[in-house]
């Protein structure tokens, strides 16, 4: 295997985590909106917190992979190269606010004993996480798109 298919093999590992890790957020994003219990939530938002390493990880293999096969494979001259650079940085750094304070809120709720169900069910019932899903979502779609046909 040459160099340039081991870091296009090793960039799309790197996606793969990092979507995996972006997928159990989601899905406890979509979950606890309908949950009440709070020791249930605190499990959820604990699975969801547990996949940052992977996250993180998978991002900088992601990133670090496709950066440098970027350069053997001659890329730099073409805009769809640029444009999922740019998406990415955009996803990941939109990500903080948008899901940080959504999640200190409830966990900072969760922490009282008891919770008040009521500021609780506010906080779950925010539609925040539902754009931070549909956002990512489409951003990444968007990435493979342009990955998969490099249009310009």
């Amino acid at each position: 295997m040459n160099s340039y298919l081991l870091l296009r093999f090793l960039h799309v590992l790197g996606a793969f985590g990092f979507v995996a890790a972006h997928g159990a957020t989601a899905t406890v994003t979509f979950k606890i909106r309908s949950e009440r219990d709070p020791s249930r939530i605190r499990t959820m938002l604990d699975l969801s917190a547990a996949t940052r390493g992977l996250m993180y990880g998978s991002f900088l293999l992601l990133r670090g992979a496709g950066i440098t096969a970027g350069f053997l494979g001659r890329w730099w001259s073409s805009g769809w190269i640029w444009t999922s650079i740019v998406l990415l940085t955009v996803l990941f750094g939109a990500a903080f606010p948008l899901a940080v304070p959504y999640f200190r809120a409830i966990r900072r709720e969760l922490e009282k004993e008891p919770p008040d169900a009521e500021r609780l069910a506010a906080l779950l019932s925010s539609t925040r996480g539902l754009w931070l899903a549909w956002v990512e979502t489409i951003g990444i779609v968007a990435i493979i798109y342009l990955m998969m046909a490099k249009p310009y």
